[in-house]
């Protein structure tokens, strides 16, 4: 039987590759050795121009997946959520071929709700944020790190086409705190 963490783990991915799959990318988990370097999923476009000014037509997004039922704090818009010193370096490397993303779903507090089923729809309940940590500067100290998602990073099939498409164009999308 699976612990409530890798329930909220297989979640997430799910969530991730509803998305996805909707806004038409490939999306695939990634086994154990690479959640070592901080990649649960990795996104693929493989063969669309996704703009007229996109540069790449093929190409890869690393993804690292975290899930909460906890209530985040919000203030001025943004959303905080606590990393661990490994996950957080991992994230604002800049010296990586494929860009990294945190996917971060919200769930409700009651594990009952996070997802309801009838004959008229599968629905899972709350959402999930995105942020680059790309070019972030080190932690002050050797545990956690807190770092800041703009609630309008809310990933949603336009909103990945949109910083799918930021990358197309080999755009780097750096950490904003």
């Amino acid at each position: 039987m699976l612990s409530e963490q890798n329930i909220e783990a297989e979640l997430s991915y799910s969530y991730l590759h509803a998305v996805a799959t909707r806004a038409g990318f490939s999306c695939e988990y990634r086994n154990r050795h690479l959640d070592g370097a901080g990649v649960d999923a990795t996104m693929t476009e493989d063969g669309r121009a996704l703009a007229t000014d996109s540069i790449l037509t093929s190409f890869s997004v690393d993804v690292q997946l975290k899930a909460t039922y906890q209530e985040l704090p919000q203030q001025d818009g943004r959303i905080s959520y606590c990393l661990t010193i490994p996950h957080y370096d991992k994230l604002r490397m800049e010296e990586v071929g494929a860009p990294r993303i945190l996917i971060v779903l919200r769930l409700p507090p009651k594990a009952d709700d996070w997802l309801q089923i009838n004959e008229d729809a599968l629905v899972m309940k709350r959402c999930a944020y995105w942020i680059s940590l790309r070019g972030a500067p080190p932690s002050e100290n050797d545990r956690h790190q807190t770092v800041y998602i703009p609630s309008t990073n809310l990933l949603t099939p336009s909103g990945l086409t949109e910083l799918m498409t930021r990358f197309s164009r080999r755009e780097v999308v750096p950490y904003a705190a």
